[in-house]
């Protein structure tokens, strides 16, 4: 069913369909496909690292930070063009020849260094590295927990480095998560050699727990450095991160001898390419989906979407490869399940304080003001003293 709505001024038409705007109707299509693209990301991960392809870890590195690199690319020149593009149509006359061209040219656009992102490229490159590794003695739902676990080392270099305050409530829910992949883990261990997907060694927690580690220490160079010193872009962070990270990976690959022995092994494995580039253009194109929603609707929906993310993707990994699910698992994905209930919640609470204070600023004050400063400029212009 159908229905039209005006506004107060009769201006804007808004058609909504079953009750829904067209702008909940475009969410939706967001949220779905950066699901769907997360759920198809993570079936053909798990497929190589279930093969004998986990053992070229700095290979299937290499190829996913190429991927990443491309993508974002292809990202970064169309803002260039959508922001030149922008300032062209809103030059309002003003002279071309005083007006400088808008930057068009990538190198000349980027607004990190190159030592910013030879740095962010070696802690992006190890997170990545040291993960993909740990895959060889860990099962890949361990690996969705402990990456949803970034959490904890991320507060605390925060707190360390940045003197950023947290409450009780966001240290509670640490512990839950603690304890989910505490259990989970446990469950592995316990059903370790039940089935061919099934593996656990301690090994591989070290590995993961430093791959955690370099994905925390980038999240916090990101956002401290490049995203609010910066003012980088999201597409260039990744295409400039990624770039750099494939080529240690090539590094690590011709320094362990290890570089003929990878490409024999891509040409007799033609596959492993096709699985690499889908995925990980998938996983891309999830995380820009995502941060598209929380660009219209806030940071909230798209934790909502996050998290339905993660429960799918684990109930697919166990139902599609067939692993043992015991009680350990069970319990472990409830206290999962309270950790994203609890995340879900503090985002809730975080953006009603943000409402409550633009709430708590007068509107008429903020339109006299806005009255007043156009008032002046418009004497100002007809020569006439404000």
């Amino acid at each position: 069913m159908c229905e039209s709505t005006q506004t107060a001024d009769d201006t804007k038409t808004t058609t909504k369909l079953l009750g829904l705007k067209q702008e909940d109707y475009e969410v939706l299509v967001l949220a779905a496909s950066a699901i769907g693209l997360s759920i198809l990301y993570n079936l053909l991960q798990e497929s190589m690292f279930t093969s004998d392809a986990k053992q070229y870890t700095a290979l299937i590195t290499m190829m996913t930070s190429l991927v990443y690199a491309v993508c974002a690319l292809f990202e970064f020149k169309h803002e260039l063009y959508a922001n030149a593009k922008a300032k062209a149509a809103h030059g309002d006359g003003e002279d071309d020849e005083t007006t400088p061209a808008p930057k068009t040219g990538i190198l000349e656009s980027m607004k990190g260094t190159a030592f910013d992102y030879a740095r962010l490229g070696t802690l992006t490159a190890a997170g990545m590295y040291f993960t993909n590794w740990s895959l060889q003695y860990l099962n890949y739902t361990l690996r969705v927990l402990f990456k949803a676990s970034k959490i904890l080392p991320t507060i605390a270099i925060a707190m360390l480095f940045y003197n950023k305050k947290f409450s009780l409530q966001e240290f509670i829910n640490i512990l839950v998560l603690v304890a989910s992949i505490v259990l989970f883990s446990y469950g592995d261990a316990v059903g370790k050699g039940n089935t061919g997907n099934g593996s656990f060694d301690v090994f591989g927690i070290v590995l993961i727990t430093v791959g955690v580690i370099a994905d925390a220490l980038t999240s916090n160079f990101e956002g401290e450095h490049l995203f609010k010193t910066r003012k980088a872009s999201h597409s260039e962070v990744m295409m400039a991160a990624s770039l750099f990270g494939s080529f240690y990976m090539l590094a690590i690959m011709a320094m362990t001898g290890k570089l003929m022995d990878s490409w024999n092994y891509l040409q007799e494995n033609p596959d492993l390419s096709m699985k690499v580039v889908v995925s990980c253009a998938a996983g891309y194109f999830s995380v820009t989906f995502i941060l598209k929603i929380i660009k219209r609707v806030g940071a909230v929906t798209a934790e909502i979407v996050k998290s339905v993310r993660r429960v799918v993707s684990i109930g697919l990994s166990f139902a599609v490869y067939h692993k043992p699910f015991l009680s350990w698992h069970l319990i472990g994905s409830l206290f999962f399940v309270l950790f994203i209930y609890n995340t879900f919640q503090a985002k809730v609470a975080k953006q009603k304080a943000k409402d409550a204070v633009k709430k708590a600023v007068p509107l008429e004050s903020v339109d006299l003001e806005i009255f007043n400063k156009g008032k002046s400029t418009l004497k100002s212009k007809n020569g006439m003293k404000p």
